[in-house]
């Protein structure tokens, strides 16, 4: 079983892997680390102070590490969806957070403003999902509001969907909608 964990960054997807890697006996590959200990980059964004990953290269780097692989796989990043073959994937599950939390999060970790501001709109819009939905399909992707969950209560119920207690499912969540009824959609993004 191949298992994907994404989301914007700074919503906690490597602790959730590391953990359900150990409650499954499966092996984690955090994308990242790949990037940086294999060198799989094309070069420095200067202006988000962020290596850039050659998504190509990682791509067939993981495929491998899968084929070595005896055992279930979890693999997290937030941009799995265009690393991992839909082909290869059992289920995606994509950690969403509310945005006022997130950006607390995020600049408590020093990310930078603009980098702050982009994952912010990033996670309002849902782009993590939609690219999971366009790459592997509405049957295989389950969306997952961490915002008053704790680690072990994600992994709780990431366990109901592969254990067949729950189905994968999408919509849980619309920041956008909640955040334009509150009237505070534009300042947030604007931050």
């Amino acid at each position: 079983m191949i298992i994907v964990v994404t989301g914007t960054p700074g919503l906690g997807k490597t602790k959730v892997s590391q953990l359900l890697s150990k409650r499954l006996d499966a092996l984690h590959l955090d994308l990242n680390r790949i990037v940086r200990e294999e060198k799989l980059t094309l070069g420095i964004d200067e202006e988000r102070k962020s290596l850039v990953a050659d998504l190509k290269r990682l791509s067939g780097r993981v495929q491998e590490l899968i084929k070595e692989s005896s055992k279930n796989v979890i693999i997290d990043g937030h941009y799995a969806s265009e690393v991992v073959p839909p082909k290869l994937v059992s289920y995606v599950f994509v950690l969403r957070r509310d945005p006022d939390l997130l950006k607390v999060d995020l600049e408590r970790k020093g990310f930078g403003k603009q980098k702050v501001s982009e994952n912010i709109s990033a996670e309002i819009l849902g782009v993590c999902l939609s690219d999971a939905l366009n790459a592997y399909g509405l049957k295989r992707v389950c969306e997952i509001n961490t915002t008053d969950k704790c680690v072990e209560g994600i992994i709780e119920e990431i366990i109901l969907v592969l254990d067949g207690e729950e189905k994968p499912s999408v919509g849980k969540v619309d920041w956008l909608g909640k955040l334009e009824r509150e009237g505070r959609l534009e300042n947030l993004m604007e931050q």
